[in-house]
């Protein structure tokens, strides 16, 4: 280091005048004047405001006891949380010239973009006039000042022999072995390349898990984003918690490993960063109802827009069968006589589908068993559910065998894609074996019959448009519920076990020794509450 300009920054701060002191110690106490001082073009609203607050909030290097939590923002579009995000590492660098943090993005091209505005912040004539002791102002005298990482000149740093860059930028794909951070700043991880598939879901998941491993003891991690899928990084991070201890090693409760901010665009009306206008040239801040209502013309995806405006992936106006559509029956009413099933007095004819999930990662699919019933007005009661997670296949055959122990249904289908086909293989095996009378279907979807999605919907939405199918209170019918309503579920792993087990139903030939009026009239008058079905 050049004690040339380090004397002139040091001559400099001796001679700075008092107010000017006065600015410099409120700036590096109070974040949201720092942000004002150094970012003069902006124009914050409460939100803003609030979130600098915030984060302010946090200890580092084990100054005590205390740890601070994982911090995660979640904005709308254009609200600003690069912004506050790269505001606050200069804020923090400033109060801690010797901190190292590693800046994250999806990848390394947006990482450098955030570390170029904390540069500019940085080398800016406003910070380099209040903190003139940081940046040497000779480019070519700066501690490697590139697009990829960059160090304050400051003597602290020296004096604790900090030898890793003050910031260094990595994407997902970035190999960080051997990296060291007290910092980690995950911004913007989830983007359209990798929200959309389970692959890449699970890359952002495997590339975050390495942060802990290199943040420094007393470090934590800031994250920002926005939300694209219900089971992205962000849904995960969220639920996450662990436990907390008393001094005599009690588990105490539990604690949440990340505080989080997050806000839809705008609440009954009200907006969250309402429109502004900078007197000086009138350029417009924030949102309005003229504003978002432009944006949402534009979005041909309404789940998107749903989930980059109000951080809820699942856009409720577009959801393809509404909680209007369900119909429930009681299972008290139902029986079994001479190998048959009866619900009243109408014969069921009973089949059952299962959705293979191998895995037992927390946020992996399911696997589902559905159970449903179909009588000779093609009428069709979901029996039962059963929903488990496995990775053997003497699991799925335990589970498997207590449905039909239960319901003896005469055939099961299961998707053979993939491992599915050795899986179910197995399961037949094991199922000959045990003498169990079930045919299994091995179904393999053509291209012919489109997307997942779109298969589901052809065999589910008409039928609950009709009136065909019935729900039972209780047991995984919530989670069936969940995933039939929303656009994007965190798994549809009954739902699609639901439309498997109608598409091999066959219904029962009717009765010809009874009045079958007579009986219509008295199962929905009795067990529907006294209104009649209309449509039959």
């Amino acid at each position: 280091m050049s004690t040339d300009w380090l004397a002139l920054a040091n001559r400099k701060l001796d001679s700075m005048p008092e107010q000017g002191k006065e600015t410099r110690e409120r700036a590096m106490s109070d974040l949201y004047f720092f942000a004002c001082l150094v970012n003069p073009g902006y124009m914050y609203g409460d939100v803003h405001k609030d979130i600098f607050r915030w984060l302010e909030e946090y200890t580092l290097y084990g100054i005590n006891e205390k740890l601070t939590t994982n911090k995660l923002i979640m904005l709308p579009r254009a609200h600003l949380k690069s912004h506050i995000v790269a505001t606050w590492a200069a804020w923090i660098i400033t109060r801690h010239p010797e901190v190292t943090i590693l800046y994250v993005s999806a990848t390394a091209e947006l990482a450098e973009t955030q570390l170029y505005a904390i540069q500019n912040i940085l080398s800016s004539s406003t910070f380099m006039r209040y903190f003139p002791e940081y940046i040497n102002p000779q480019e070519g005298s700066r501690e490697k000042w590139s697009a990829r990482k960059f160090s304050v000149d400051h003597v602290k740093r020296r004096k604790e022999g900090i030898r890793d860059a003050t910031v260094s930028t990595a994407g997902l794909t970035t190999n960080t072995t051997g990296w060291h951070a007290d910092i980690i700043i995950a911004d913007d991880l989830v983007v359209p390349e990798n929200a959309y598939t389970e692959d890449g879901r699970e890359s952002v998941v495997k590339k975050s898990s390495q942060f802990t491993s290199i943040r420094n003891a007393g470090g934590f991690t800031l994250a920002c984003g926005t939300r694209y899928h219900p089971t992205d990084i962000y849904f995960t991070w969220k639920a996450q918690q662990y436990d907390v201890y008393t001094e005599e090693g009690d588990i105490l409760g539990k604690q949440p490993v990340w505080e989080v901010k997050e806000f839809p665009v705008e609440t009954e009306g009200v907006f969250l960063w309402p429109r502004m206008i900078r007197p000086s040239d009138g350029k417009a801040f924030g949102f309005n109802n003229q504003v978002l209502s432009r944006i949402k013309a534009e979005y041909e995806d309404r789940t998107q827009f749903h989930a980059q405006y109000y951080n809820n992936p699942n856009d409720p106006g577009s959801n393809r069968i509404s909680r209007d559509k369900f119909q429930y029956f009681d299972r008290k009413f139902l029986r079994q006589q001479n190998g048959y099933w009866y619900f009243r007095d109408e014969r069921l004819n009973v089949y059952a589908a299962i959705d293979f999930a191998f895995s037992l990662h927390k946020n992996a699919d399911n696997s589902a068993i559905v159970v449903i019933g179909v009588d000779s007005e093609n009428r069709i009661y979901v029996l039962d559910i059963d929903v488990f997670k496995a990775d053997r296949t003497s699991e799925y055959f335990k589970h498997v065998s207590q449905m039909h122990s239960k319901w003896e249904f005469t055939k099961l289908r299961a998707e053979t894609t993939v491992a599915q086909v050795v899986i179910v293989r197995d399961l037949k095996d094991l199922l000959r074996e045990q003498g169990t009378p079930l045919f299994v279907d091995e179904y393999r979807p053509s291209r012919a019959e489109g997307k997942k999605e779109e298969r589901m919907a052809s065999i589910l939405e008409h039928r609950y448009d009709n009136g065909q199918i019935w729900h039972f209170k209780g047991g995984y019918n919530d989670l069936l519920e969940e995933e039939l309503v929303l656009a994007r579920p965190a798994h549809d792993d009954i739902k699609d076990s639901l439309a498997s087990a109608i598409s091999i139903a066959v219904k029962p030939k009717s009765s010809k020794s009874r009045d079958k009026n007579n009986t219509l009239n008295n199962i929905y008058s009795s067990r529907f509450g006294g209104v009649a079905f209309r449509g039959i």
